[in-house]
């Protein structure tokens, strides 16, 4: 099946041989680079410009891309050297190994034409491709080239667990652009449905409920109620208290027993 040339229409099948990734996975991992199939298929160029940032100049780079992906861990095995032992080579400044395609937490991937090229060449040579200008940038450029605040781009390299898709080269990292710009839209949309939850979170406006309804609202018709009758009580007692007090005030007035027995 491989290696493909620049023109083949891979199908996910394709791709999924070429990359080493699954089958399941690989349509969702070439969209994070805006890469979009033609039809159902996806022409080759696309995916060496655009995913590696290669291009080839001759049929003999255009062998080697269509060569497809090795990952590093089987990479490792070939040189004799544990996986470990292998990406720390790799991001050592100076070493004498292939690029690494850092795409992601078990996506450590290399060209599988230019490690097979430094274990057969007596000098650990291979044969470099230029990059394409722009594909990929240092950290330190990321900002001003996609016209956000350094912030955005120091939060987003933060997670040093899940970084964006880089390359590696010689120890020297480079971000492909295209990821990085698919995370910084993928915060923003994070961000903006938090703050819509937040606000509607907030802007809640409580039914209108009968009173007998709100537990609240009953207790306070019960208490005014209960406070009414307590003084209506109380005045019907006064009342009562008054008339009772007139019948016993006349009575003071009556004239004594003793006055009537002395005829006064």
């Amino acid at each position: 099946m491989l290696p493909f040339t620049r023109f083949h229409a891979a199908t996910l099948l394709d791709l999924s041989a070429w990359s080493t990734l699954s089958r399941n996975s690989v349509a969702t991992f070439i969209a994070r680079f805006g890469i979009q199939p033609l039809g159902n298929k996806y022409p080759m160029l696309r995916i060496y410009e655009h995913l590696l940032g290669l291009s080839p100049s001759d049929a003999a780079e255009e062998q080697m891309l269509g060569g497809g992906l090795i990952r590093v861990t089987d990479v490792a095995e070939r040189f004799g050297l544990s996986s470990d032992d292998l990406r720390d080579a790799l991001r050592t400044p100076g070493n004498p190994y292939p690029p690494l395609y850092a795409f992601g937490p078990r996506r450590n991937l290399m060209l599988n034409a230019q490690v097979e090229q430094l274990l057969a060449s007596p000098r650990n040579a291979f044969h470099s491709l230029a990059p394409i200008e722009g594909h990929a940038l240092p950290a330190s450029r990321l900002a001003r080239h996609l016209k956000v605040p350094q912030a955005r781009i120091d939060a987003i390299l933060a997670d040093t667990g899940d970084l964006p898709a880089r390359i590696i080269t010689h120890g020297r990292i480079r971000y492909i652009i295209s990821d990085v710009a698919h995370r910084l839209a993928s915060s923003e949309e994070k961000h903006a449905s938090e703050e819509d939850l937040q606000a509607k979170e907030t802007n809640v406006v409580m039914p209108d409920v009968a009173p007998s309804s709100m537990g609240g609202a009953s207790r306070g018709l019960f208490a005014d109620t209960m406070t009414r009758a307590a003084a209506q009580s109380e005045t019907q007692l006064s009342c009562t208290a008054s008339g009772a007090n007139a019948r016993r005030g006349d009575g003071l007035h009556v004239a004594p027993a003793e006055a009537k027995l002395s005829g006064t």
